[in-house]
């Protein structure tokens, strides 16, 4: 009786605590997002951190001055590149909006000749008044947002300092939550998930550079105005799995339409033959073959995960299936291992 009553109380217990986390979700992933941040910045700091102690600095010093390091370096990059990049992002949008009018313009002239009619038609002035309020809404939120996150952020950097300073401390309090029978299999696991994620974002960011750099230097070959700035938006892109390169080639389309129709397609001609080259030579250069799936593994979570967790599952889909991944072939070899 009393092991049916402890059984009834359990599940009452998981009900409530998966009850509460349905309610709460929003709010749960936003505290868990802080304490994911501090992780990645103190496995990211931690080498830089190990150094300097091993050089005579007390760890508290040592933790301090990689987080000044590491302050420093984000301050100088946006201040090097963020100015720029909005002031050549709003030349390069009022550049394209004529010819965005422009294509609208025939092909509403196109659809008028197939027999196809809008129901409602807006005079220019109420178009431009209807997209400036939409557009102020959505710099409102984006600022909300934005702050809600750099609060996050600055929070997680406050804890990364503690980890830092504590760090070994911290690893054998979680190692020891960890049943004795299990921790090898567990240490063996970790260790090939830290080495399969960081190849794969080692490969991105290398591949990433590539294809802006690539772009960058057909572009210029062409004299497509802003060829830099189109570079860098093709680079960033390059992160996000399929999608990212056809997002980053509008702009490059649009921008070059107003030169002719001859130079977009020499445009969208270097988009293609980066991307074919980055596919077939440079991506399987700087990947392990640890690090890399099945085109149509990646392209199933992609779907997957981008419909669950929009721009966030399209960035983190193909991560998440590599760490699996390691972390199934690691938990099976210390089992061999292990087995006699």
């Amino acid at each position: 009786m009393k092991n049916r009553e402890r059984k009834v109380f359990l599940a009452a217990v998981l009900l409530s605590i998966g009850v509460f986390c349905y309610r709460h979700f929003g709010t749960l992933m936003d505290i868990l997002s802080v304490f994911v941040y501090a992780a990645a910045f103190t496995l990211f700091l931690s080498p830089l951190c190990a150094r300097l102690e091993k050089h005579g600095m007390k760890p508290k010093t040592a933790a301090a001055v990689c987080m000044l390091v590491f302050a420093c370096g984000v301050i100088l990059l946006l201040a090097a590149f963020i100015p720029y990049l909005l002031t050549q992002t709003v030349d390069l949008v009022r550049r394209i909006m004529p010819t965005l009018g422009e294509i609208m313009q025939q092909g509403g002239e196109l659809l008028a000749r197939l027999g196809i009619q809008f129901t409602t038609q807006k005079g220019f002035t109420d178009k431009i008044a209807s997209g400036m309020s939409h557009a102020t809404a959505v710099v409102a939120r984006g600022s909300m947002a934005f702050a809600a996150q750099a609060g996050r952020i600055i929070f997680a950097l406050v804890i990364t300092y503690y980890l830092l300073c504590e760090r070994t401390r911290v690893g054998n309090y979680l190692l020891l939550l960890i049943p004795l029978r299990w921790r090898t299999t567990f240490l063996t696991a970790m260790m090939g998930c830290k080495n399969a994620v960081l190849n794969y974002a080692s490969g991105v960011l290398k591949t990433s550079l590539f294809v802006g750099l690539a772009t960058f230097a057909g572009l210029l070959l062409l004299r497509v105005q802003d060829a830099f700035l189109l570079g860098i938006f093709m680079g960033l892109f390059e992160i996000l799995p399929y999608i990212g390169p056809v997002l980053a080639a509008v702009p490059i389309l649009l921008s070059t339409l107003s030169q002719g129709l001859l130079p977009a397609a020499l445009a969208i001609g270097v988009v293609v033959v980066v991307q074919q080259i980055e596919g077939n030579f440079i991506s399987p250069y700087f990947t392990a073959v640890s690090t890399s799936i099945h085109p149509l593994t990646a392209l199933v979570s992609v779907f997957v995960m981008g419909s669950l967790m929009g721009l966030w599952g399209i960035l983190l889909a193909v991560p998440l299936v590599v760490t699996a991944r390691s972390l199934f072939w690691s938990i099976r070899q210390a089992e061999n291992m292990i087995k006699p």
